[in-house]
């Protein structure tokens, strides 16, 4: 699938490549050896070409559009974050998230 889609969205793996910082060794080993990546690693790929995990395993879901464009770029920018930055991320976006809904109460 994820050729299938890089090629729909006529970029190249090159690009690929670069965007989610995964060598083209680990592609070309994932293909070579019929292996599905880590779900880390399925997520930045994922995430590089908008689409869903499940898209990319199974090819029964439609490409999530981004409901607004700040979110998008947020999750455009996180692919790139190590563990660290994302439980720093996640920590900040609960404490938002607990705020705001206090606040409403």
């Amino acid at each position: 699938m994820v050729k299938k889609e890089v090629e729909r969205q006529q970029t190249s793996f090159e690009w690929l490549y670069r965007k989610t910082q995964i060598p083209k060794g680990t592609f070309s080993s994932w293909k070579n050896r019929n292996i599905i990546p880590r779900a880390d690693e399925a997520f930045r790929i994922a995430g590089a070409l908008n689409v869903s995990v499940e898209y990319l395993l199974t090819g029964d879901e439609q490409i999530k559009e981004p409901s607004n464009p700040i979110v998008h770029e947020i999750t455009e920018t996180a692919v790139f974050f190590d563990n660290n930055d994302l439980q720093t991320l996640l920590v900040t976006v609960r404490a938002m998230a607990a705020r705001y809904r206090n606040n409403k109460q």
